[in-house]
């Protein structure tokens, strides 16, 4: 019972994922389809496929590696990507989305227990940097709405996605403005005692990096460029799979995809990311069902394993022993 209590919402989301593929692949034309485009596949697809997720995770430890100067973290760039790649395959493995980024934080508090909230914070600063790059990126396809049918189930998902990523954007800047130190010091008067010295430090930390926009300006920018990375994988699982959608087309939809499986409702977006891509390519590029679901399954197989490869480097990740006197 107390494996149920901690781990009903990952139940949930596996139950979900199975549900929507059980629904994706449910028609027996549809599946044969699908059989049909898996069997004229160019395997050499995926090793441009694999270079194009590297390139996107090498970008996201570089990323890190500048939120941890950031706050003052000297972890070098190569532990720095063996902390990333290891944490990339324990979320792979580890029930719920935040499993790779506790490893992270965990890898780092024990290279340096000194630096407890500021490792946190270097990593809630990396998904920060992310979240801002999607934006921009739902932000450019907004411009472009007219290439999404009116009135279709493509617009509807496009409003979805932008309602999806305004909300916690919106959030973070209500919850930024309550690290500013005058309007701290008045919040706290509702706040118990025990809890002040860590909410200030916790404020100072955060209002500290206003002191180094060219990092976080640098930071969002390598964020858009792992983004860009990203969508080139799906474009590549397109090309594998001979679906004539160009790249403009896949940097389109993918944003809009991305931001819908940030929903915590399904197992690492198994089954949804499927069921958006009939949606998207479908109503947008005449994409049959079945071939749309190959292409969202492939991309997502190529960063799954480059996930699983990125245990090779957790026997890297232990700290150096301490040295004998």
């Amino acid at each position: 019972m107390n494996w149920l209590r901690k781990n009903w919402l990952t139940l949930l989301q596996v139950a979900f994922s199975i549900f929507l593929i059980s629904r994706v692949f449910g028609d027996a034309g549809l599946r044969r389809e699908a059989v049909g485009v898996l069997s004229q596949a160019n395997p050499w697809w995926v090793l441009g496929g694999l270079a194009t997720v590297l390139a996107s995770e090498l970008l996201c430890a570089v990323r890190w590696s500048l939120m941890l100067r950031l706050f003052d973290i000297p972890v070098g760039f190569g532990r720095v990507c063996a902390f990333s790649f290891a944490g990339l395959f324990y979320s792979l493995l580890l029930p719920g989305a935040g499993g790779g980024d506790a490893f992270r934080i965990l890898y780092v508090m024990r290279l340096y227990p000194g630096h407890k909230r500021r490792a946190a914070l270097s990593v809630v600063a990396d998904r920060l940097c992310g979240l801002v790059a999607l934006a921009v990126a739902l932000g450019v396809v907004a411009l472009h709405q007219n290439t999404f049918p009116p009135g279709s189930p493509a617009r509807q998902v496009l409003a979805a996605s932008l309602i999806i990523v305004s909300i916690p954007v919106f959030l973070i800047l209500i919850w930024w403005t309550t690290t500013i130190p005058r309007v701290q010091r008045k919040g706290l008067l509702f706040v118990p005692a025990r809890f002040h010295a860590p909410l200030l430090a916790l404020g100072e930390d955060f209002w500290s990096i206003l002191h180094h926009p060219t990092k976080i300006a640098l930071g969002i920018a390598v964020s858009c460029a792992a983004l860009a990375a990203h969508f080139t994988t799906y474009f590549i699982s397109s090309l594998a799979f001979g679906v004539p959608v160009g790249l403009a087309g896949m940097i389109l939809i993918m944003p809009v995809v991305d931001a819908l499986v940030l929903l915590p409702i399904t197992f690492f977006g198994i089954g949804l990311r499927e069921t958006l891509f009939q949606s998207l390519l479908g109503g947008m590029f005449g994409i049959a069902p079945g071939t749309a679901a190959v292409v969202a399954l492939g991309g997502f197989g190529l960063q799954a394993a480059v996930g699983l490869l990125g245990g090779l480097l957790v026997p890297f990740t232990t700290p150096p022993a301490p040295k004998r006197r």
